[in-house]
């Protein structure tokens, strides 16, 4: 919904006072009584905090909560399209030498279409590192509606979600909308003084200026969990500064596709939607084809569930474990030297065409720092750069390193 200016109310007198929290207090008793057995579904309280597995390295978890009310389209689009520059701008983070794992996950909020049982939020995707079913959630979105419960959004993903700790363990939320934060049943203190006692970055992104009467609140939630607080504007659309790399880093980011090897029931479904999403970022320019081109030559980008390069690099699959019916149908003949061959064959082409994109990048950023000074997006302040912002000073805090080049 649309942010609207607020006049703050004159005082009340003391009976009015009186009157107005008695009819709060009948309101609050009867307001959330969706029951699930003995417990509720909106209970305000935390759900007892659940042990943590242990991260086998470095790792960096990221939820995002997006306000997917009715005025929100331009924060969805910006997500969709910049998701990619987010994970280019970690793409040198290591902890004491080691490459970190990187996990994404979604949830929206604010959103009428969603059950008023489960409180209008969903969790879209739960923790995945793999980035193109990040964005098939995303483009998944839709606007409308609505009642923005940003507090409860963060309860449900602290509670919900498979979080990690350890050494070299970053967990991050990012929430953003543009109501008063205040909404709903879960207090918003509590939630966010207990994500800070749990060791949880919560930053508060507005979308609005930072000058609005409902900005204050996200200010003051993100100060509480010891986060960061960002104003944007959720609409801005990025003018694209084309440099001469640009149509090869294009290329070469379609290229990489055919370096994949399908296995598994989702093997072919896992390639396809990694062609259905270089399209859906086509419809956002060349500036989304480029970025999301460099991310295929990055660490972070895997695809283990469905892709045997991966799934084999990463050690979760044995070559001899894998059913020849779940292979295409060109590599099922092949005996089992002539199935690795094929596959070493396709991950050396692989590396050959990261190593490119990478020289390319280093080209393309050097070309635009020299001419534009820089993405041409300098002092605009959107959904990606107040996310890079933030994910930056809390990795440094964290022990990691990053090249800030």
């Amino acid at each position: 919904m649309l942010p609207v200016p607020r006049r703050r109310p004159p005082p009340m007198r003391a009976i009015e006072t009186v009157l107005l929290a008695s009819t709060a207090a009948l309101l609050a008793a009867v307001a959330w009584p969706i029951a699930t057995g003995s417990r509720t579904a909106l209970q305000a309280s935390s759900e007892p905090d659940r042990p943590l597995a242990v991260a086998e390295g470095p790792t960096i978890q990221i939820a995002i909560l997006l306000d997917t009310s009715g005025s929100m389209d331009g924060l969805i689009d910006q997500a969709r399209s910049r998701l990619w520059s987010v994970v280019n701008s970690l793409d040198s983070a290591t902890f004491h030498g080691a490459k970190p794992r990187f996990e994404v996950a979604l949830y929206e909020y604010g959103n009428d279409r969603i059950d008023s049982g489960a409180g209008h939020l969903r969790r879209v995707v739960g923790f995945t590192p793999e980035l193109d079913t990040v964005s098939e959630a995303l483009f998944s979105l839709t606007t409308y509606g609505g009642s923005e419960y940003a507090p409860l959004a963060i309860r449900r993903s602290l509670d919900e979600l498979e979080w990690k700790q350890g050494e070299g363990v970053l967990r991050v939320v990012y929430v953003a909308g543009n109501e008063s934060f205040d909404q709903g049943p879960a207090p918003w203190r509590q939630v966010l003084g207990n994500a800070a006692e749990r060791g949880f970055v919560v930053n508060a992104i507005y979308c609005g200026d930072q000058g609005d009467y409902d900005a204050t609140l996200w200010r003051d939630a993100a100060t509480l969990a010891g986060g960061k607080f960002f104003a944007i504007d959720h609409n801005h659309v990025a003018a694209y500064v084309p440099a001469p790399q640009d149509e090869e880093i294009a290329r070469l980011g379609a290229a990489i596709n055919d370096t994949y090897v399908p296995y598994g029931a989702d093997g072919m479904r896992g390639m396809e939607n990694q062609r259905v999403q270089d399209d859906n970022n086509e419809t956002y320019g060349m500036s989304s084809v480029v970025s999301r081109s460099i991310t295929k030559s990055s660490s972070f980008y895997r695809n283990p569930s469905w892709d045997l390069v991966d799934a084999l690099d990463e050690g979760t699959l044995e070559l001899g474990k894998v059913s020849r019916d779940a292979l295409p149908e060109a590599l099922r003949e092949l005996d089992g030297d002539a199935l690795w061959a094929h596959i070493q064959s396709r991950s050396a082409e692989r590396k050959a065409i990261q190593l490119l994109l990478g020289e390319l990048r280093a080209e393309r950023e050097g070309f635009l720092a020299r001419t534009h000074g820089g993405d041409g997006a300098a002092g605009v302040q959107s959904l990606d750069r107040a996310m890079i912002t933030g994910l930056h000073e809390h990795a440094r805090t964290a022990g990691f390193t990053l090249d800030e080049s």
